[in-house]
């Protein structure tokens, strides 16, 4: 019997002393309430352990004094002392709320803030969240390389993330994008919801906006409907905008003019033609007398021969800022034989100019220059106003004039990808050559789709200036 009783009693106490540093379990809870219910011995036994407790703890004159000035009223003979007794009753309310604490304590991890809605064509990198779709996501980064990302944060905002994007999730209110571009929705549950970045903190009252931002600092903010506020750290007064309102600093500029051929040195061997097997040639822009560029229907004309990317856009919202590129390829290699198929080979690039939120899966259209007169055409000095088959005040200022021209095909590129290759390939890209008569082509790229809203994004695809990807490559297959 009294080992029984020991038993118990060293379970409680193991039991009670747990309930003090940790969680208990449902079946700890029950054995220890059990326990507590079983009789009197049990808390006697608590308490006197309490009160030697407080004796070693505390100053034993003290404990003395008490249990001396005790009266016999209030412990006759055969019962507890008064400071034993007070010392179980104590016992019992300690025991209580540490059961009541227990059971009240919330599971053991941080709380989700946001629900990752939809992945459109992701690819990650160190994210620290989950990235399936649907995922219940807590305080964590995202990095996205490719693709698109829907986030829609328990307060009810909803951002799309625009690779390549890093992006810090803080709490349901709050979010700091380091780099990249992302598009906010905010409905009245959410005003207030602020976007921070390295330079600016972006909050909102109930609209649509996007942000970009550069690991340097540089950001734009531009409000698609309803109002921001924005405050720039380096100064001391908040900018407030509307629809179709935009505050820049220094971020249009860097992109617009994102590398030079100082900055990054080409890889590819200018003067070659690659045996690609099987009687297939290639020749890119940097070969012979080929070259690559971009004009802007732009009232100021500019130049972009000597960018990493050239850039294709159609915008009826902003027609000064329509877009088209220009290829020439140097074919005089090939032409005593002619060619039997062929197939012109374009690298995406990161834009990061505009969002690609506002523009649809896109398609391109891929036009030959049939007027040579217009291929001695130079890609350092070319803009608008001197480029070949070209007409800024046209109706269709985003296409090549079409009694210059002659389509050769489209492609496709589907909303969000900013990487990847596209080709074109078909009968009319190989009649379109066999046609040419002085050794050297200019091919058009297009595009065809719109933009949904004011600053939707300007599709890119890389040059010869470009050190990193392949520049525009014709992939020939000469004639036996």
């Amino acid at each position: 019997m009294k080992n029984t009783f020991q038993n118990k009693r060293f379970r409680f106490f193991e039991l009670v002393e747990k309930a003090r540093d940790t969680d208990l379990s449902e079946n700890e809870r029950a054995e220890i309430n059990a326990l507590a219910d079983s009789g009197s011995r049990l808390l006697d036994s608590l308490a006197e352990s309490l009160l030697i407790d407080a004796t070693l703890r505390h100053d034993t004159r003290l404990v003395r004094d008490l249990q001396a000035h005790v009266p016999p009223s209030i412990a006759p003979a055969g019962r507890r002392p008064f400071v034993t007794s007070v010392l179980a009753a104590a016992a019992c309310g300690m025991l209580g709320l540490l059961l009541f604490l227990n059971s009240q304590k919330q599971p053991a991890g941080p709380v989700p803030i946001a629900t990752l809605v939809k992945a459109n064509g992701c690819k990650w990198a160190s994210s620290t969240l989950p990235t399936a779709q649907g995922s219940r996501v807590t305080a964590g980064t995202y990095e996205l390389v490719e693709g698109l990302a829907t986030l829609r944060f328990d307060s009810g905002a909803e951002i799309v993330l625009e690779a390549p994007s890093s992006l810090e999730l803080i709490d349901s209110m709050n979010c700091r994008l380091l780099r990249g571009t992302l598009v906010s929705d905010v409905p009245p549950s959410a005003i207030g919801f602020t976007v921070n970045t390295l330079k600016a903190r972006v909050v909102d009252y109930g609209t649509r906006f996007g942000v970009s931002t550069s690991e340097d600092g540089k950001y734009m903010v531009q409000v698609l409907s309803g109002k921001v506020e924005v405050e720039d750290h380096a100064e001391a007064k908040l900018h407030k905008l509307t629809a179709g309102q935009n505050i820049d600093r220094g971020l249009f500029a860097q992109r617009r003019n994102p590398l030079t051929p100082a900055d990054e040195p080409s890889l590819w061997q200018p003067d070659r033609i690659v045996n690609a097997g099987e009687g297939w040639q290639m020749i890119s822009t940097a070969y012979g007398r080929g070259k690559d560029t971009f004009i802007e229907t732009s009232t100021n004309p500019r130049t972009y021969g000597k960018q990493a990317v050239f850039r294709a856009k159609r915008s009826t919202i902003q027609q000064h800022l329509n877009r088209k590129a220009y290829l020439g390829f140097d074919i005089a290699s090939f032409q005593a034989k002619g060619f039997e198929k062929a197939e012109l080979i374009l690298a995406i690039e990161p834009s990061d100019l505009g969002f690609a939120t506002l523009v649809p899966d896109s398609r391109f259209l891929v036009y030959g220059l049939t007027d040579e007169s217009g291929d001695s055409w130079d890609e350092s000095a070319m803009n608008s106003a001197s480029a070949p088959a070209n007409d800024p005040a046209g109706s269709n200022p985003h296409l090549p004039v079409p009694e210059n021209v002659v389509l050769l095909g489209s492609f496709e590129i589907a909303q969000g990808v900013g990487r990847g290759n596209r080709t074109l390939d078909g009968q009319s890209l190989v009649d379109f050559l066999n046609s040419d008569t002085n050794g050297i082509v200019t091919l058009i790229v297009c595009r065809e789709t719109d933009e949904t809203a004011k600053g939707g994004l300007a599709h890119a695809f890389a040059t010869k200036e470009n050190g990193s990807s392949t520049p525009p490559l014709l992939r020939l297959k000469p004639k036996l």
